[in-house]
C-alpha cells in the first residue's frame, strides 16, 4: 500500500498533518495557515515522494495523475485526531488519559512517538493552564501555577525516563549523562511560541539507583508583555524608572527571588530604551541563557558553544562600542566583577541579582568581593520586587529604590541592612497588600511607625498583610 505520511513527531512540532489523501491529491491540515515556508517544504516532501513511487514498475494508476495539493486550518486538538487516526493509536484529547502510541515499526519508535505526544500534551495543558514551571519528578508531572504547585497526572517510571529523554534531546543536552547537573533550552509551537528553559539535576531513584529531577520554565511572551505600564508599576515608578532611563553610566539592580519576574522587567526597560533612543544608543546583553528576544538589543548567549565565561565577552563586547550592557545575572565574583568593570568604563549596566532589598544586594556584592566605596560611585538605583497571585491573577510588588544624596556614607563598614536600606529613596508598590495596610493605618488599627511606604518596612507590610 502507497501511503505518504509524516511521522507524528512532525506533526506535532510543526503543526502539521494529514487530512486526506485519494491517489496524487491530499490535504494538509495546519495550525498556522499563513506558513508559506511549511507549506513549500510539505509540497516537496509529497513530490518527491510521487516521483520516487512513480518510478516503480508496480506504481498504480491513480498516483501517476496530477499532483494536487490543498491546505486548511485546523486547531491543536483537530492535529492530534489526525496523527491517532493516521497511526491507528490512542491519543490524549482534552482532559481525557493518554494513551500509548503503537506503530508498526520498531520498539525504540514506539518509545519516542509516545514521548513525543505526552511531551506535546504536558506542554499544551501547561499553556492553557498558564503555568510558569513543569516539574517532572519520579512518577509524576506538577505545575506551578499562580506561585503554587499543583499536581498533574501520574507516570509510570519508564515514561518518566523516556520523557525526559526527549526533553534532553530537544534541549541539545547529554542525553547519556545522568550524574550531573545540566541546563539546556529549545522552543514549543510554530505559531506563538514558547521558550522553554529545561534545568535537571540527579537525583536518587529506585533501590538508590541514579534519576532525574528535571523542572521546564516557560516563558511565554504572549502571556506576558514587555511593556513597562501594563506590569503593575505605579506612576511615581514610572518616572522614577524614566530618570534611571536617562544616565549615561553606573549599575542599575532589578533583585528578587526564583520568579519574581526581573528577566521580564530588565528586557521591558530595555525594550523602552531602545523605542526612544534606537538611533542614539548600542545596548548589548549577555546571557545565559536569553529569555526573551528583544527588537533592537545585540544579544550574546554565554555558553561553553559561544563564549565560556561573562569575562571573555566583556572583552568582545568592549570591542562592539556599546553604550549600555545587560548582564542576565550576577550569581558570582566573576559577573560581579564584570558587572563593576562595565559600569567604570562608563557604561549604563542593568543586571538581576538575587536578594529581597537595596540593603541586602550591597551586602551581596560586598560578599562577592565588590568594595563599597566602588558601589557608592556605581549604583544608580536597585528595582527590587516579588509576584502575588490572588484569585488567579498576577500583582506585581516593587519597591524602586534610588540613593539619597547621603549615600556616600556607604564607606563605612559595619552597617547593618536595616541601616544601607535608609540611605535610599523608596518608591513602594506593595499592590492590594499595601492598600489594605493603608486602609488599617485611617481606622487605626496601626500605628503610623510600622506604615512607612518603603525599604525593610515595606516588605514588613507585604509579608505581613500578603
Amino acid at each position: 500500500m502507497f501511503d505518504f505520511k509524516l511521522t507524528p513527531a512532525y506533526c506535532l512540532f510543526n503543526g502539521a498533518a494529514i487530512l486526506e489523501q485519494h491517489g496524487s491529491e491530499i490535504i494538509f491540515l495546519l495550525e498556522n495557515l499563513d506558513d508559506v515556508v511549511l507549506q513549500g517544504r510539505l509540497k516537496r516532501a509529497f513530490k518527491n515522494y510521487l516521483d520516487s513511487v512513480r518510478a516503480l514498475d508496480d506504481c498504480p494508476g491513480e498516483l501517476k495523475e496530477e499532483m494536487r495539493i490543498d491546505f486548511v486550518k485546523g486547531n491543536r486538538d483537530q492535529l492530534r485526531r489526525c496523527v491517532s487516526g493516521l497511526y491507528k493509536a490512542g491519543v490524549r484529547v482534552g482532559d481525557e488519559q493518554e494513551k500509548a502510541l503503537f506503530l508498526n515499526g520498531k520498539e525504540n519508535e514506539k518509545k519516542e512517538a509516545a514521548a513525543v505526544l505526552l511531551l506535546d500534551s504536558i506542554l499544551h495543558d501547561a499553556r492553557s493552564k498558564k503555568a510558569t514551571d513543569i516539574h517532572i519528578e519520579k512518577n509524576c508531572v506538577r505545575f506551578r501555577i499562580n506561585g503554587r504547585l499543583e499536581r498533574g497526572e501520574e507516570l509510570v517510571e519508564e515514561r518518566v525516563c523516556e520523557l525526559v529523554q526527549r526533553i534532553k534531546l530537544l534541549a541539545g543536552m547529554n542525553v547519556i549523562e545522568k550524574h550531573r547537573c545540566q541546563d539546556g533550552r529549545f522552543v514549543y509551537g510554530s505559531r506563538d511560541p514558547i521558550f522553554v528553559r529545561v534545568s535537571t539535576v540527579p537525583v536518587i531513584g529506585k533501590n538508590y539507583l541514579g534519576s532525574e529531577s528535571l523542572v521546564m520554565r516557560l516563558l511565554d511572551t504572549s502571556r506576558v508583555p514587555l511593556d513597562l505600564k501594563h506590569l503593575g508599576f505605579n506612576e511615581d515608578q514610572l518616572c522614577g524608572i524614566d530618570e534611571i532611563l536617562k544616565a549615561k553610566n553606573g549599575l542599575v539592580l532589578v533583585c528578587g527571588p526564583t520568579g519574581a519576574g526581573k528577566s521580564t522587567t530588565v528586557a521591558a526597560v530595555l525594550l523602552e530604551m531602545e523605542k526612544r533612543e534606537s538611533e542614539k544608543l548600542k545596548i548589548i546583553s549577555m546571557e545565559d541563557p536569553p529569555e526573551y528576544v528583544i527588537p533592537g538589543v545585540s544579544q550574546i548567549q554565554v555558553d561553553e558553544n559561544h563564549f565560556t565565561s561573562y569575562d571573555e565577552a566583556l572583552a568582545h563586547v568592549f570591542r562592539q562600542d556599546p553604550d549600555v550592557i545587560m548582564i542576565g545575572e550576577i550569581r558570582d565574583e566573576i559577573t560581579a566583577g564584570v558587572a563593576l568593570r562595565a559600569a567604570l568604563t562608563g557604561h549604563l549596566v542593568f543586571a538581576t541579582l538575587h536578594t529581597s532589598g537595596p540593603g541586602e544586594a550591597i551586602l551581596r556584592l560586598e560578599n562577592l568581593g565588590l568594595e563599597r566605596k566602588l558601589l557608592a560611585s556605581i549604583l544608580r538605583a536597585t528595582i527590587c520586587q516579588e509576584l502575588d497571585y490572588k484569585d488567579e491573577e498576577i500583582f506585581l510588588c516593587a519597591d524602586l529604590a534610588i540613593p539619597k544624596a547621603k549615600f556616600g556614607s556607604l564607606v563605612e563598614k559595619f552597617m547593618s541592612e536595616e541601616e544601607l536600606d535608609d540611605l535610599f529613596i523608596h518608591l513602594t508598590n506593595f499592590s492590594e497588600a499595601f492598600n489594605k495596610t493603608l486602609d488599617d493605618l485611617k481606622s487605626g488599627k496601626y500605628k503610623r511607625k510600622v506604615l512607612l511606604p518603603g525599604g525593610m518596612y515595606g516588605q514588613k507590610i507585604h509579608k505581613r498583610i500578603g
